[in-house]
């Protein structure tokens, strides 16, 4: 019958181990319980790929445009679909109010379409996705003076996501807008507009 040498490193560290109150049986069932709750978490995200976002925070206009607009609020609600783990596709409509100063206020619609790819492993808590897309922003003046008119615009950014659970988390997005308008008509050839908004997310 083989002996152990209470000399080896080998020994040593598995001695160490078990002196700390773990053994190597406890820790392989550690680490397979580990694998199991992640798979299972991760097998729960793609049974609901369809999700609702509802979101509400500040909208930052930059550039020339601000010189005349100061910043405003705005909500955002965005239907999205998982494709596979790390790409997903979504439609988002924002709303927005911004505060004219001298000019006239502003109510701000958009429609965009989204491809995001999803940094974080499926089934983690913390996951980031960074969207690109394209769509409309629609200017709608509170002035009779100024006609409402609708420009091509593109869209980017960070989305943070922590899941409370598999299929409800806490969302915190900060997106930019980059918005192709009119000289004649807002006095500059762009408008960035950067939204900044907390809300949940819901797989359903």
């Amino acid at each position: 019958m083989a002996v152990s040498n209470p000399f080896s490193p080998i020994e040593h560290h598995r001695k160490s181990i078990e002196m700390i109150g773990y053994t190597p049986r406890s820790l392989v069932a550690a680490f397979l319980l580990a694998a199991v709750l992640t798979t299972e978490a991760a097998a729960q995200t793609e049974d609901h790929r369809l999700f609702a976002q509802l979101s509400a925070g500040v909208v930052l206009p930059v550039g020339e445009f601000a010189n005349t607009t100061n910043a405003g609020f705005g909500f955002a609600g965005t239907i999205g679909y998982s494709l596979n783990p790390r790409w997903t596709l979504l439609g988002a409509f924002n709303g927005g109010y911004l505060k004219g100063t001298p000019g006239p206020d502003w109510n701000i619609y958009s429609f965009l379409l989204k491809a995001a790819f999803e940094t974080g492993e499926p089934g983690a808590k913390w996951r980031i996705m960074v969207p690109l897309g394209a769509g409309a922003v629609t200017f709608d003046p509170q002035s009779d003076a100024i006609s409402t008119n609708t420009y091509f615009a593109v869209n980017s950014g960070l989305m943070f996501q922590y899941y409370v659970n598999p299929r409800l988390a806490l969302t915190l997005d900060t997106l930019a807008t980059l918005v192709f308008t009119s000289q004649t008509d807002l006095g500059t050839d762009y408008v960035w507009l950067f939204p900044l908004a907390a809300g949940l997310l819901v797989r359903l």
